[in-house]
């Protein structure tokens, strides 16, 4: 009996460590195939474009980690990157210096998030329906705010925030790894990161234990949405240019990386190292696929197929 029992829990630790351990033997496994397949992809200007290209979702995917640990959802999160790059772009078209019109745009950005988290908190419900409501609002006041029309006519120096570079590094990768050190050390290191993941656990739990939940979540979507407004403004740098379209399936994207990272759907799981490693697989994997020629239909199809085995693994560790 005493061998079974051992046998058992020796498969079970077999089986959590593959599932905690999959995603970097399959990016070690794609990575050595795409080096041998694409004389390309192993050089430093296909990194630094993938690193570039991931950054904007991967700032947003600081916030989505925090939300999901949560037991929680954002779909606002497209929306909110749209407002906040036209939000800036009009603010600087009627002559506010770049750096006032940013911090403004990224401060309403942040209050949709706001919004977002006290009609969570305090009417009880969940957020995929309060985001869902709010997506369609926001995208709905940005294109009125412009008339559908891109906003242009920026002044040259903005394009330095979205395409400059340190030292050889586009910006954009550096505010990312910026915004996922802080994170990690909010989410590891303080008493909101630790109320984060006791509320994801069981929140009523968390309430009795003395946590003020409703302030936690109001916070915690107001940080996302912060963070998804600053991301539209260095995309709309980059392309000198605030569109209402932009964002359109980003939260697809950021939570399909989060996911992949581990975190868990079910709350109180998750941790930002696995969320940047998931970020840099799905970069890895279009990229990969782009140099490959793939068809835009098969990457699809192929990205639909990494998220669910993601979501099965999840389902096991859980």
């Amino acid at each position: 009996m005493s061998k079974l029992s051992n046998s058992v829990a020796d498969n079970q630790k077999i089986i959590r460590f593959l599932a905690d351990n999959i995603l970097m033997m399959i990016m070690v496994v794609l990575v050595v195939i795409l080096t041998i397949m694409s004389d390309k992809f192993l050089t430093v200007p296909n990194i630094l474009n993938v690193l570039r290209q991931v950054s904007f979702h991967g700032m947003i995917a600081v916030g989505m980690t925090m939300i999901i640990v949560l037991a929680q959802i954002d779909l606002s999160i497209g929306s909110i990157v749209a407002f906040g790059a036209v939000v800036n772009a009009l603010l600087m078209k009627m002559g506010i210096p770049i750096f006032p019109s940013v911090i403004i745009a990224v401060f309403l950005s942040g209050l949709w998030g706001t919004l977002n988290g006290w009609v969570t908190a305090f009417f009880n419900l969940h957020a995929f329906l309060v985001t869902l409501a709010t997506m369609t609002l926001i995208r709905g006041i940005t294109y009125t705010m412009t008339g559908g029309f891109t906003v242009s006519g920026m002044p040259q120096a903005f394009k330095v925030i979205g395409s400059g570079s340190l030292f050889g590094i586009p910006l954009p990768i550096l505010y990312m790894l910026v915004i996922f050190a802080i994170g990690i050390l909010v989410m590891h290191r303080t008493a909101f990161g630790r109320a984060i993941y006791a509320i994801g656990g069981n929140a009523e739990a968390a309430r009795l234990s003395g946590i003020n939940v409703e302030r936690v979540k109001v916070i915690t979507f107001s940080i996302i949405a912060a963070l998804s407004g600053f991301a539209g403004i260095v995309v709309s740098s980059r392309l000198m240019a605030g569109s209402p379209e932009l964002g359109l399936g980003w939260e697809l994207d950021v939570i399909a990386a989060v996911i992949i990272g581990g975190t868990s759907m079910f709350g109180g799981q998750g941790r930002l190292t696995r969320t940047f490693l998931g970020v840099i697989f799905v970069g890895v994997l279009s990229n990969g696929m782009v140099l490959l020629d793939v068809s835009p239909y098969m990457q699809q199809v192929v990205k639909g197929l990494v998220i669910l085995l993601a979501v099965i693994l999840n389902s096991i560790k859980k």
